[in-house]
């Protein structure tokens, strides 16, 4: 009897045990799936932060791009009138030639902050799409490091500017004049001024080779299209994974 009573009390312990052990496993499982579930809810608002930042990146980014295609575009055709190549537009056309051709850049800011902010919270982990962590760090590490620097633009535009200093003042949009205070009256030596710009050939040197950074520029900008467009196709799909 004093066996069959420990035996029964055997059993019933390891029973005791077994259970507590069932119930430590299926609360760490429940454990772990909330945890897992948390995480996917972090990634999903990671994910849409991202692609809400891509999204106005491409949209800043095709606007610089088409004004950047336009001031090579406009150079070029300067540089063709200088070497005789076109005709000569009347005055204002060339004006419009200087001021949005020869004498502008543009650069995109493209948005970090969901980025940044995601790196920052220590949860570098939480996207588990390997490709796309691979992209995200490669991107944004071109565009910290300055991925456009238009310093040589802009010291090719100041020569320029230099050259036409002693008759820039006759060389102006005369519809711009009022924003300035100015007449829209044409100046009586603007045609001087026009004459005095195609006999420069150092204007038309620097502006050569600023049309050359430009037009790299621009394809630099392409490139970065390009990778915004590859990573928002994998993060809309990502997304979808989400929902």
């Amino acid at each position: 009897m004093e066996k069959n009573k420990t035996g029964r009390y055997l059993k019933y312990a390891i029973g005791e045990i077994l259970l507590v052990m069932v119930g430590i496993l299926l609360a760490l499982q429940v454990s772990n799936w909330n945890q897992h579930r948390k995480q996917l809810k972090q990634e999903h608002k990671i994910l849409l932060s991202l692609k809400t930042d891509f999204l106005e990146s491409k949209e800043r980014l095709l606007e610089t791009m088409f004004m950047q295609k336009n001031v090579v575009r406009k150079s070029s055709d300067l540089i063709k009138m200088y070497e005789g190549k076109i005709p000569r537009p009347i005055n204002d056309s060339i004006m419009n030639y200087i001021t949005y051709g020869a004498y502008s850049w543009y650069r995109s800011e493209l948005l970090t902050g969901a980025y940044d902010a995601f790196i920052n919270s220590g949860n570098s982990e939480l996207i588990s799409n390997d490709q796309l962590t691979k992209l995200l760090a490669e991107y944004f590490s071109i565009v910290k490091s300055g991925f456009e620097d238009q310093e040589n633009s802009m010291n090719l535009l100041n020569n320029m500017q230099n050259i036409l200093a002693p008759v820039f003042v006759n060389l102006r949009l005369r519809k711009n004049g009022p924003r300035i205070g100015l007449d829209t009256l044409r100046s009586p030596k603007e045609d001087f001024a026009i004459d005095f710009l195609f006999k420069q050939d150092a204007f038309f040197g620097n502006l050569l080779s600023k049309t050359i950074v430009e037009n790299l520029r621009y394809n630099i900008q392409e490139e970065m299209l390009n990778h915004i467009t590859q990573i928002l196709l994998i993060l809309n799909q990502e997304i979808e994974l989400h929902e």
